[in-house]
């Protein structure tokens, strides 16, 4: 029940934190009936679970989660009840604590024989903020193998999962999913029998590469910021290109896999070359943001760069301003303590950041309009009333958010199209790294 209800809540806030939340095959997940376990990186913190939830949903996930967020009391008992194992690693409890790890498998053996469940598991052994796999930790086949002894060789599903944030922190920013082919456990069994210690090295074998494959993973730490100054000069005009749309997000993914393979290319071919262009991408950057500009201000394939859709946003700008203030008024408070608590409560683990957003907006923004509900059952003639009063205010937040990002890019139009001729040497050094980085995609191609 507790399990279900949260779930309704927070499928409302995290459509508002991250601007698309998309997966794709979610369909053949959700075809599978026996026990399942899903295979996934970990870049998130809580996040990538729940958003998991959200898309899949009505499938019922269960996940491991570090077992020192388990706190005595009422934290531990809340974390269960929704279906969080705790799993413990050497560096966060020690040896006892890898102890505790064989209740975890027994539990995580109950659930998948008793109610054929789905549960997720973060191969990687750790969460972190990085665009690449790490390697899998060996514990997890141990885990898979034990799993499957334990239901008597029933047929044990493991599905390789990729998270694809664009910025996993970042607000409106988007999530995708990328669900790969389903691997059976029983493709294993003899070479299990054989030799478990082979069988389990086999398995990551598979498992790593599939996973690898499901991700965008730069090989060079060094060239991450290539990959997203790219992302911000050329992915939409290359899914144009193809026909493809920015909203779709598994068109998305593969543009952006794409430039992640020409990075990876050329830093071992031209890594001297990659390192100029990022020196210069990362100027033009900071040059953008010294001026208040955004990059698609200056890309000459940008549409409604001129006067007159100036003046129609401009004009929409004033027709939606007496809405957005009360939207402001009507939501602002609520939001600007979520924003206020998170930033309070996460100064260093920003792998927390979203979770603790999400959550606390949820329940922030639950109790406030409770409290709005209540006061306007109060002063107005019948609950029907209040209740038209909450979905307006609701009506007015959703309005605003959209009604902010409208204005901010108005203004940087209009900041634009008033100083353009002071930007002609900033055009120009977009116009060059464009070039240079075609370039690249045309001799990387040449070379395939």
């Amino acid at each position: 029940m507790l399990w279900h209800f949260i779930r309704y809540l927070v499928s409302i806030t995290e459509p508002i934190f991250y601007k698309r939340i998309q997966g794709k095959q979610v369909e053949k997940l959700q075809a599978i009936k026996g026990p399942v376990i899903i295979a996934m990186n970990h870049p998130n913190a809580f996040t990538d679970p729940i958003c998991f939830t959200f898309v899949t949903y009505p499938v019922r996930t269960y996940y491991l989660a570090r077992g020192d967020a388990f706190k005595p009391g009422l934290i531990s008992a809340l974390l269960e009840n929704i279906g969080i194992v705790p799993i413990y690693r050497i560096q966060d409890a020690g040896k006892e604590g890898l102890k505790k790890n064989d209740e975890t498998y027994q539990r995580v053996n109950a659930l998948l024989k008793r109610k054929n469940a789905k549960i997720i598991v973060f191969a990687e052994g750790l969460c972190i903020q990085e665009r690449r796999l790490r390697p899998l930790k060996k514990g997890v086949a141990r885990m898979i193998f034990g799993a499957q002894a334990y239901l008597g060789n029933k047929d044990l599903t493991v599905v390789p999962v990729g998270l694809n944030y664009s910025n996993p922190n970042k607000f409106r920013s988007t999530l995708f999913y990328n669900i790969g082919e389903p691997i059976l456990l029983s493709e294993f069994k003899t070479l299990y029998d054989e030799n478990q210690a082979r069988a389990n090295n086999a398995f990551l074998q598979v498992l790593e590469p599939r996973m690898k494959a499901l991700i965008t993973h730069i090989d060079d730490q060094q060239f991450d910021a290539s990959v997203g100054y790219m992302e911000m000069l050329v992915k939409r005009d290359w899914l144009h290109e193809k026909g493809w749309s920015e909203k779709n997000l598994a068109q998305d993914y593969e543009v952006t896999k794409e430039l992640v393979e020409l990075v990876n290319g050329l830093s071992k071919t031209q890594p001297e070359a990659l390192q100029h262009w990022q020196e210069k991408a990362s100027n033009y950057k900071k040059a953008l943001k010294a001026n208040q500009l955004r990059d698609w201000l200056l890309n000459p394939k940008s549409k409604q760069i001129n006067g007159t859709a100036l003046m129609l946003r401009m004009l929409g700008l004033i027709a939606g301003f007496p809405l957005y203030v009360l939207a402001l008024l009507s939501n602002y408070g609520p939001y600007k303590l979520t924003e206020y608590l998170t930033k309070k409560l996460v100064k260093r683990n920003i792998e927390f950041y979203s979770s603790i957003a999400i959550g606390l907006g949820t329940f922030i923004f639950l109790f406030y309009y409770l409290l709005v509900l209540g006061l306007c059952w109060r002063l107005l003639p019948n609950i029907g009333w209040a209740l038209l009063a909450g979905l307006i205010g609701m009506s007015l937040g959703w309005f605003g958010l959209h009604f902010y990002f409208f204005k901010l890019k108005t203004l940087g139009l209009r900041r634009f199209l008033t100083k353009r001729s002071t930007f002609a040497e900033l055009e120009a050094e977009r116009k060059a790294l464009v070039e240079q980085l075609n370039d690249f995609r045309r001799r990387m191609n040449d070379k395939l």
